[in-house]
């Protein structure tokens, strides 16, 4: 299982910091009547509570980008590596790297730590792992991480634009549109996180929606999105109808 702070911290040391204020304040009389000098160990535990309790999340996500990018290379058999290097990585299962992907869309959240790890190549990462052959869940975790660090977040937005996000997104729909390549039978799920990630990369951004507007393909897409194809093919999921309805009102 994947740590959930740098270095080993712990994560509930705050609950330590709570315990210790509570012991020297039982909230029936003012904190400043009968104040007594912290002694040394109280101050060592206090200062030892409050760096464990403190992840520094841009050490974190470089953290997480390496292993992922690791256990990729290993589980994908791109790249060769001497046995030493082989020794010192460590390769981890779906679930772990699931885990940890849930964590970084969760760090993502917020705008500027979105942009930071945008500075350090996330965005190719990202587009990389959802065009490659890795495992359907990986490749949904990938595009889920990109759906939240670029929604309202311009700088973003324009950084995609700029790796020409667009196409190999719309292709990635394709390959999971149902009669596509002959014998494909379609994932809805698999589509429905690629217009989520689109969506998110265009509304509100007037380059990106007018360049997306301009792509033939990407109209073909929400047509198919939509269920505009014709009589007798598989109709999409409500989810996917949805989505795709969602992005068509943005964009008019």
């Amino acid at each position: 299982m994947a740590s959930s702070g740098s270095d080993g911290g712990n994560p509930n040391a705050w609950l330590g910091l709570l315990k210790w204020s509570l012991a020297y304040s039982d909230g029936t009389k003012p904190s400043g009547e009968n104040i007594q000098e912290m002694s040394k160990e109280d101050i060592a535990f206090l200062e030892s509570v409050m760096k464990d309790g403190i992840i520094d999340e841009g050490e974190r996500m470089k953290t997480i980008l390496k292993d992922l990018t690791d256990s990729l290379e290993m589980t994908l058999g791109g790249g060769a590596a001497s046995s030493a290097q082989e020794e010192k990585r460590k390769e981890l299962d779906e679930d772990d790297m699931l885990e940890l992907m849930q964590e970084l869309r969760d760090i993502v959240e917020q705008i500027d730590y979105a942009r930071a790890f945008m500075a350090m190549g996330g965005i190719p990462f990202l587009l990389g792992c959802a065009a490659s052959a890795a495992p359907k869940s990986i490749k949904k975790g990938a595009l889920s991480i990109l759906s939240t660090m670029c929604q309202n977040n311009p700088p973003v937005q324009l950084s995609l634009l700029e790796h020409g996000h667009m196409p190999p997104l719309i292709q990635l729909f394709f390959d999971y549109t149902p009669g596509m390549d002959g014998n494909n039978k379609g994932d809805d799920s698999m589509r429905e996180k690629v217009v989520q990630a689109l969506s998110a990369s265009i509304r509100g951004h007037s380059m990106a929606e007018h360049i997306f507007c301009q792509n033939e393909h990407g109209r073909l897409m929400l047509q198919l999105g939509l269920g505009m194809q014709k009589s007798g093919d598989t109709k999409p999921s409500a989810q996917l109808r949805k989505r795709s309805m969602f992005l068509l009102r943005a964009i008019l």
